[in-house]
């Protein structure tokens, strides 16, 4: 993996995540803030870079930076695609001028979601959204400025330093008497501190190209939501209800589902999902965002 890591956004969850997995495993890294470590800008990023290859030969550069609200986008598509491409790209090029390994992180929003079964890496993608079609733009500005890169593809996040469904559920239970979740969407629910560590392992075994990481096993929404109370004690009756209850303007991956076979031939595989949301569940407060 290197000697250091690098992290771009390490204000969001996954970049947190990855702070709290590099101080555990005694790791050296520097996390700039993004108002300093502004992806978007070339001489910026060459810049740090630069200075940070200089100082840590043989190091990592994390890309944990996008712009992620998936209904914003719509009505921003320059920006989502200034962050998600251009950033990605200045970010790739960056590390291989500098000699740094490079670790881009995508989603499943690349795909459409009508597959019946788990999507593989070399499954052919089709955004339904402006920010899918970003990020998918986003693998190819990086695959075409670093050839060694590792692009990790992930779905339904969750974790400290963000919103998530999770903590939407159990902010709902508190002023709602019954919730009312999607049973029509399936998907692998992922722990961000089990996902930095996934990575950061992967990139240590010298794994290049695309890989799916996701939590082990997978469930609808509404199964997650049921998890969710029962874990924190809340009991909250859970109505099951189809996407189409709650009209949006972005059409989301129905199945969600990451076939991570490929991460497990390197010998990287993420808990399941319960345990995964039992550990966040049971984190304090603080610590688990809410």
């Amino acid at each position: 993996m290197g000697s250091a890591v690098l992290i771009a956004g390490a204000g969001g969850m996954l970049g947190t995540a990855l702070q709290r997995v590099l101080v555990e495993r005694g790791i050296a890294f520097q996390a700039p803030a993004e108002s300093v470590f502004d992806i978007t800008d070339p001489a910026v990023v060459g810049e740090l870079v630069g200075e940070f290859a200089g100082a840590n030969p043989r190091a990592l550069l994390v890309n944990a930076a996008a712009y992620t609200d998936v209904e914003r986008a719509e009505d921003d598509r320059e920006t989502a695609f200034r962050v998600n491409e251009h950033g990605a790209r200045v970010l790739a090029e960056a590390a291989r001028e500098a000699g740094l390994g490079f670790v881009h992180v995508s989603t499943d929003f690349v795909f459409d979601g009508a597959k019946s079964g788990p999507y593989i890496e070399t499954d052919e993608p089709h955004p339904l959204s402006v920010y899918g079609a970003s990020k998918l733009a986003g693998e190819a500005a990086v695959e075409a400025a670093d050839p060694s890169a590792l692009i990790v593809r992930t779905a339904w996040v969750f974790g400290a330093g963000g919103v998530n469904f999770p903590l939407k559920i159990l902010a709902a239970a508190e002023s709602n008497p019954t919730l009312n979740v999607v049973t029509d969407e399936c998907g692998s629910p992922t722990y961000t501190v089990d996902l930095a560590a996934a990575l950061l392992d992967l990139a240590d075994r010298g794994a290049a190209g695309v890989h799916h990481l996701a939590g082990s096993g997978h469930c609808t929404r509404y199964e997650m939501a049921v998890e969710v109370l029962r874990l924190a004690g809340l009991a909250n009756p859970v109505e099951p209800v189809i996407s189409a209850s709650f009209p949006s303007r972005v059409r989301r991956p129905a199945n969600s589902v990451l076939d991570c076979s490929r991460a497990a031939a390197h010998g990287v595989v993420l808990p399941d999902w319960r345990n995964a949301l039992a550990r966040f569940i049971g984190a304090p407060r603080d610590e688990a965002g809410a």
